[in-house]
């Protein structure tokens, strides 16, 4: 049996992968034309590169965008300690997560951008890093990838994968070739028990499966070099602030109405998940009667001041810093929730709504210990959130919250330990 295991839709796809790269060239030109892909290294996507491969042994790491990359912002120094020998090449897909990795990226640490998925890309990406180990980050899976990686015998890992009981069911129809795109890998490293458990659902061996929780419990995000995060952080102590982070169309609203309910004088900083909203944000506000100001547009805080929208990117961090708490967003719509570990990390309380699916179990943990809280409308947001505008009131709170994600600090060393294990050994 060939490696599309037997899959018809998976050996139907790798067909298309033959006949489609014309598309993918017209499609990569007209989103460069939009800004979408990086003016001058757009060639990447196809496999061409003017980086020099560096000596010695080469890590690939492939990760989908700016969450998935920037989580392995602690793990790829300690790789780099452990193996001196090493250098690290890290694909991501778009211009955003490029340009973060350009500032975060240590030494012996490339960024190019992830090829897309024909044979001839792909062929071109390997023949020149000649990777010696290829890592994928959660459930950026692409099967033209991994079958020319798997044909070269590269050790492939899958690491932070993340399955829920939905995916699986959206798997239903495909279940052979999720089971055959799986079992290409030969570690896959858990964030929780219920992903260990369907894993081995779609037959994959409990060998090569390990859980090691998220390393995202261990990353928080560093303060954006903005010239003016200390004016900024000035401002906000000045006055009592929330922040509403990751925000999806549907939540906009009852955020802002909760809002309303807050005492006068409360500044709202309202992040969307994707920056590209925050005209429309700003628009919403405006329409509600709140004083609005929003970032991308250069606009500063002022006393008049009620609502503050955060479109842009790499910046979270600071807002986590200023506010005592945040509502993680896409919890109120059916989208999953997103990562509660960073305002922890950086000293905010969460609240959620119930659409946490993405996280179940963090959340469950931390619910169990009493470091969240969730609400399901504006007015029971606003009864949680008006007390914990005052630091001190949700101390406890967040002692228990860090206390709960205590468990998973050692998941970078033991995540490190695993991919280092595939390595060639040190030559003498």
């Amino acid at each position: 049996m060939g490696l599309d295991g037997g899959s018809k839709i998976l050996t139907a796809y790798l067909a298309l992968t033959r006949a489609i790269d014309p598309v993918y060239r017209i499609a990569v030109a007209r989103r460069r034309r939009r800004g979408k892909e990086h003016a001058t290294r757009h060639q990447e996507r196809f496999g061409i590169t003017q980086v020099v491969r560096p000596e010695g042994s080469v890590i690939w790491m492939h990760a989908a965008s700016v969450g998935e990359t920037q989580s392995l912002l602690g793990l790829i120094p300690a790789i780099l300690a452990q193996r001196p020998d090493v250098s690290i090449v890290l694909t991501s897909g778009t211009v955003t997560s490029a340009a973060l990795l350009e500032r975060d990226l240590p030494d012996r640490a490339i960024h190019q951008f992830s090829p897309v998925d024909t044979p001839a890309a792909i062929r071109r990406f390997l023949k020149h890093w000649k990777p010696d180990v290829a890592v994928w980050v959660e459930s950026e899976l692409w099967p033209r990838m991994m079958v020319e990686t798997k044909r070269r015998g590269i050790p492939m890992m899958l690491l932070n994968a993340r399955v829920s009981m939905r995916s699986l069911q959206r798997w239903s129809f495909a279940r052979r070739a999720a089971t055959k795109l799986f079992q290409m890998f030969d570690r896959i490293l858990v964030q929780d028990q219920a992903t260990f458990g369907l894993l081995g659902e779609l037959n994959i061996p409990e060998e090569k499966r390990r859980l090691t929780g998220s390393l995202k419990a261990e990353l928080a995000p560093a303060l954006p070099a903005a010239e003016d995060a200390a004016e900024i952080l000035r401002a906000l102590d000045a006055r009592p602030v929330w922040v509403a982070a990751s925000t999806h169309v549907g939540e906009d609203e009852i955020i802002l109405q909760a809002h309303k309910l807050l005492p006068k004088g409360t500044l709202l900083v309202l992040v969307p998940r994707h920056p590209d909203r925050g005209r429309d944000v700003k628009d919403l506000a405006s329409g509600m009667s709140f004083g609005v100001a929003r970032r991308s547009a250069g606009q500063q805080i002022r006393s008049e001041t009620e609502v503050y929208v955060a479109d842009t990117m790499g910046e979270l961090g600071l807002w986590y810093r200023a506010a005592p708490v945040s509502f993680v967003g896409g919890s109120l719509v059916s989208i999953g929730g997103h990562n509660p570990y960073e305002p922890i990390l950086l000293g905010s309380n969460v609240v959620h709504g119930p659409h946490v699916g993405n996280f179940a179990d963090i959340y469950a943990t931390l619910r169990q210990a009493g470091g969240c809280l969730e609400v399901d409308s504006a007015e029971s947001l606003a009864e949680v959130i008006k007390p914990l505008l005052v630091r001190t009131s949700g101390a406890d709170m967040l002692e228990r919250a860090t206390a709960a994600l205590g468990s998973a600090q050692s998941t970078t060393e033991l995540v490190c330990d695993e991919v280092c294990a595939l390595l060639p050994d040190i030559a003498n």
